[in-house]
């Protein structure tokens, strides 16, 4: 175990310095909007088992590390310290999310259902994999089919970083096509002041025994156990229950990241009202590190995801997930266009590319995006993206019990439960339309 986590770590690392020395000495890299984490991922993806064979990439263990760094990502950014912030701006932009979420999800199972007629091996269940391959990243796609695996599914866990990587190619290639053939003239109308990197200098935050990172990593590591051993609490709980109890217990054991950020927050208060209260006297969270950790875990995360897809576990599946992600590359664009024109009267045009990339890879894909029409970040729509996405969580918690619809269905061999499924998104699509009308009146 220990070897394969450093074998991995170099391959990975190797991986990395490659992309960075390619994007400094290749001209057309440096100009072309593509993450280093997303290139180095395609470096293990081409150099790996798919096509050349030049690296000995341990799938099934970058798998296991791809599901452990999503937690630790999130914890890390849970423990952070948010200022409260009012703008009802936000509002929208968690309902573009989840609106895109849904609009995603009831394409992929509808289209799904429609190959199912000429396929019958092809599960409708792996279009709900879409809006967690595209609208929530690699780790997430991973970690569901990696639980509807165990549950019956097909390369579960590979159909779900097929999907993903899918996403970022349309985030990247697709956002290159609209950023060069169709914001040409709103370019040269919108003239902005490119700002020159600056270096910034952080206090050394350490204490008389211990570094700062080592005692982020510490508390990280203590939230983790404990939603562990929550999980386990509660899977012994629901095992008595049969296989309906199983069932939902490997669904919980899939979101164990949105069960670790809730620990990580409710951490995060109870630790605050100790300091208030002068119990705790060293104030030991420290943002700036938590979001560097953050930052490594999702950068290694994302080149470990995109190298460990394998297409020969996918040849069953591969034109039916060919078709659902383009049909979702090309209707994710227009549906995020017609969302962000009504919700957006001013700095449509940003926003609609900073969601667009979001919404097809991950937020650092989406700023990337938004940084070549607004180096500055002055159109708000960088904060659309941060503030939008934690209230789409609150609006999105019955996203989280649909889910179990293509689980029972995968576990019980039942379609039926996956049309249920397609049903509820749509009935609470209906309900997120209302909300959004009402907002808008508001609005105006």
């Amino acid at each position: 175990m220990f070897t394969a986590t450093v074998n991995t770590f170099f391959i990975i690392s190797i991986l990395y310095a490659i992309a960075i020395l390619l994007k400094r000495f290749i001209p057309l890299l440096r100009k072309i909007i593509i993450p280093n984490s997303i290139l180095a991922g395609f470096l293990g993806f081409l150099l790996g088992p798919n096509l050349l064979n030049i690296v000995k990439i341990d799938v099934d263990f970058l798998g296991k590390i791809i599901y452990h760094l999503m937690a630790i990502g999130f914890i890390a950014l849970a423990l952070r310290k948010v200022e409260k912030n009012g703008q009802k701006g936000y509002l929208g932009a968690g309902l573009i999310i989840v609106g895109t979420y849904l609009f995603q999800g009831i394409l992929g199972v509808s289209l799904g259902f429609l190959i199912n007629l000429f396929d019958k091996d092809f599960s409708p269940a792996i279009g709900y994999l879409i809006p967690l391959g595209f609208g929530q990243g690699p780790g997430q796609a991973y970690s569901i089919g990696m639980q509807w695996e165990t549950l019956g599914l097909h390369s579960g866990s590979s159909i779900g970083l097929a999907i993903a990587a899918a996403g970022f190619g349309w985030a990247t290639v697709g956002g290159l096509v609209i950023l060069n053939l169709l914001l040409v003239k709103w370019k040269k109308s919108h003239q902005r002041t490119l700002i020159e990197k600056k270096a910034i200098e952080v206090r050394d935050y350490e204490f008389s025994d211990m570094d700062g990172m080592t005692i982020q990593m510490v508390i990280i590591g203590i939230v983790y156990f404990i939603t562990f051993i929550l999980l386990k609490i509660i899977e012994g709980v629901l095992s008595p229950l049969g296989n309906t109890g199983r069932t939902f217990s490997t669904v919980l054991w899939g979101f164990h990241f949105v069960i670790g950020a809730i620990v990580a927050m409710v951490f995060r208060k109870l630790y605050d009202k100790l300091k208030a209260k002068n119990i705790a006297k060293e104030n030991y969270l420290n943002n700036f590190l938590l979001q560097r950790i953050a930052g490594v875990v999702f950068d290694f995360m994302v080149t470990a995801s995109i190298s460990a897809v394998v297409l020969a576990k996918i040849q069953k599946e591969f034109w039916g997930i060919f078709i659902l992600t383009f049909a979702a590359g090309i209707l994710t664009y227009f549906f995020v266009m017609m969302l962000t024109k009504k919700v957006f009267t001013k700095n449509e045009v940003e926003n609609r590319i900073a969601f667009f990339g979001m919404l097809t890879g991950t937020i650092s894909t989406g700023m990337a995006l938004l940084r070549e029409v607004d180096p500055a970040l002055e159109s708000g729509a960088s904060e659309n993206l941060v503030f939008g996405s934690g209230f789409s969580m609150l609006v999105g918690v019955p996203l989280i019990a649909i889910l179990n619809f293509p689980a029972f269905a995968i576990s019980n061999q039942k379609n039926i439960l996956n049309l249920y499924g397609l049903i509820a998104m749509i009935l609470y699509g209906l309900l997120l339309l209302v909300i959004g009308k009402l907002f808008l009146r508001s609005k105006n």
